[in-house]
This record gives C-alpha cells, structure tokens and sequence, in this order.
C-alpha cells in the first residue's frame, strides 16, 4: 500500500489551526506579557477586561496579520493588522482592542514584533551560509498527526529559490511570508501545518539561513 504525500488545503489547515488562540507558553521567560488595564476595560457586547495576556505569535497568526495589510503596507493597513494580531493573540475582540489606550497597545505591538524582528537578519549584517542549519524545537510542535523537534536545513536548489522569484514579483506583504513559508516547507519537508505552528522567532531564523543564500555579493575580493 502507497502513501501519497499530499499538501493539505487551506481549509484543512486552517481547521488544525483554529485553537491556536489559546495555546501558547504561560512561563515568565520573556514569552508571556500580561498588561494590566486599570482601571478594566467595559465594552458593551464583549464583556469586562481586567488584562491583556499576550506571548509569542505563531506563523499563521503573524500570516493573518499579513493578509490583513492587504495589496499595500500603509501606516494604516499596518497599525490596524497589529490591533488585529493583539486581538487574535490576546483572545480579546478587536471591538474591545480598538478601545485600549494608544501607549498600552503599542507595547503590545511592540512586544508582539521583537519575536521576528530580534531574529531577523539586520540591513547592514551579512548572510551566514554553513551547510546545514539545524532548529531544535524544546516545545515540539504537533500537526499531521506527527511530532516536530528539530528541522534540518540545506542550501535551497534552483527551483525552491523560484518560489521566493514568484511572490518578489507579487510584492505584497502575504506574499512575501507566503513564499517563505513555502521555501521552508519544501527545504524542510516539513508539512505545511506544522510550518504554520512554528513560533515566528524560529521561523525568522529559518528563513534568513535560506534567502541568506540569496543575497548577491561576493564573499571574498572587490566587486
């Protein structure tokens, strides 16, 4: 008997990824912040909020945000996809969100984005292109029925590298995050699931090992 390998749908995924909003490390390690609201929050039809517990974002919650900023990153599209990831995240309706004070909303964001943004490749640093580059997972991710605790990179070949050409051409934020999903699944061989499950500290350094080989420029001599 022959299993085929087959990518699961959107809906398929979408549907493992449903409960994702409650899931998340309660440790105080630096991956759980919980703001006060004081005084609480009273927003008709949602309810009374007396904290806003937030911890690190997810690849599919961090995709949702992406989708959210639609064609064009503006100040607003962006501003309003952060309110979005706080809610999605916090648990709390975007309704009640929208009527948090400016400053507590921006540490939230603030927060929420460090988790990408310190493990990320800065502008002015160069790729770092070993051979292989190895992820060890001490919370192991579950999907497809499967357990996930190390992922195992190589240099990416040709027609992986086309997938990242592909949403380039696109332009938009979700295509972009999209294309690197995609790179990681297909060099990982993971599946898509378990991919969208990664937190996105990981996940950035995942990709930045990958499109680090993509980055023109000579190691050694003058251009």
């Amino acid at each position: 008997m022959t299993h085929h390998h087959t990518v699961p749908s959107d809906e398929e995924v979408l549907a493992i990824m449903v409960p994702v909003g409650d899931t998340g490390p309660e440790d105080d390690d630096g991956r759980t912040l919980v703001i006060d609201l004081d005084p609480p929050l009273d927003v008709p039809k949602s309810g009374r909020f007396e904290e806003l517990r937030l911890h690190e974002p997810n690849v599919f919650q961090v995709l949702c945000a992406a989708q959210a900023m639609g064609q064009r990153a503006t100040s607003e599209s962006v501003y309003n996809a952060q309110a979005g990831l706080v809610a999605r995240i916090s648990g709390m309706p975007e309704r009640a969100v929208i009527e948090l004070p400016t400053t507590i909303l921006d540490r939230a964001v603030a927060f929420l984005s460090d988790f990408e943004g310190d493990n990320r490749r800065k502008p002015d640093e160069g790729p770092e292109t070993p051979p292989s580059y190895t992820l060890i997972f001490p919370d192991p991710i579950e999907a497809a029925g499967r357990t996930f605790s190390e992922m195992v990179l190589r240099e990416p070949v040709v027609r992986e590298r086309r997938i990242m050409k592909a949403a380039q051409a696109r332009g938009t934020p979700e295509a972009f995050l999209q294309a690197e999903i995609a790179l990681v699944e297909s060099v990982s061989e993971w599946p898509k699931a378990a991919v969208l499950k990664m937190p996105i500290s990981k996940f950035a350094r995942a990709s930045d090992y990958l499109t680090g080989f993509f980055i023109a420029g000579p190691e050694t001599g003058n251009a």
